[in-house]
């Protein structure tokens, strides 16, 4: 199996970036402070359970210990967050309604993957006929900013394995277990192809199927004699949509129903014109 994988989400980094990455990375790093409050409060009041303190005591005692948890959990958003606020002229506006609609759309879909690799097929007979395999994964597009982030415009995120994707208005935000990365509309490549695929999984309602398969297939396309647990499968028309930088990003997300990243990907061609050009 070849991968299909992006480098780690901190060395994804556009120039127009950086500064926002620095603190974003910054504050993902601090330690939250409410789970060692909460383990010693569970501690003390134990101990003192196990000393035999008179229960109203111990009631104060537990009172205390959440109050403390909770003023630690507002310190803890007070000191990890980052607050991302935009004002946008019209034509950035009608832009990000186009993306926001784009998401929506890939949203709204019955079934969608993240494809983690792929391998060329040697002998057909034994996949149903498929020129390649791929290791896939179910994801989706939700309405969600990242962690730690509060902003005044909504965004949509994707999970992609091992990193999540969220779209802002100027740029796509890479999360992953070791830190935050970025890439600018300007330098992201979106293509959408449609591809044919032997469904072995539960059909899509929303999916487009254009002819039936073997199990085991003859190169003439019937059925193999000699299984006999040869059933026939559908074969899917579903539409790939592939997320690319020449900083590192390689993604492929594959999605069931035809015609429905193609707002997306226009969206983000329009953004990628209207957003201003960095200066040197």
């Amino acid at each position: 199996m070849v991968d299909i994988d992006s480098a780690d989400a901190t060395t994804i980094v556009d120039s127009s970036s950086q500064a926002l990455l620095d603190e974003l990375n910054e504050k993902k790093q601090k330690w939250r402070l409410w789970p060692g409050i909460a383990v010693l409060s569970a501690v003390v009041f134990l101990t003192a359970a196990a000393k035999g303190t008179p229960n109203w005591a111990l009631v104060v005692l537990a009172a205390l210990g959440a109050g403390g948890i909770v003023v630690a959990h507002l310190k803890d958003q007070l000191r990890k967050t980052v607050v991302l606020m935009y004002e946008l002229d019209h034509a950035m506006e009608q832009t990000l309604e186009a993306l926001q609609a784009g998401a929506s759309a890939l949203a709204s879909v019955s079934a969608a993957w993240h494809v983690a690799s792929h391998a060329k097929v040697f002998d057909q007979k034994y996949h149903a006929g498929a020129g390649t395999v791929v290791d896939r994964k179910r994801t989706q597009f939700i309405k969600a900013p990242p962690p730690f982030v509060q902003t005044n415009i909504q965004t949509f995120a994707v999970n992609v394995g091992a990193q999540t994707l969220h779209f802002f208005p100027d740029r796509v935000l890479i999360y992953d277990s070791n830190g935050v990365g970025a890439v600018s509309y300007k330098g992201l490549q979106v293509l959408v192809s449609s591809k044919q695929f032997v469904e072995q999984e539960a059909v899509p309602s929303d999916a487009k199927v254009i002819g039936r398969t073997w199990r085991y297939v003859n190169k003439n396309g019937g059925p193999d004699r000699r299984f006999k647990d040869n059933r026939e499968i559908p074969v899917c028309q579903y539409e790939e949509v592939a997320l690319r930088s020449d900083t590192g990003l390689n993604e492929l997300l594959q999605v069931s129903r035809l015609g429905s990243a193609a707002g997306f990907a226009s969206a983000i061609e329009r953004l990628s014109r209207v957003l201003p050009t960095e200066l040197p």
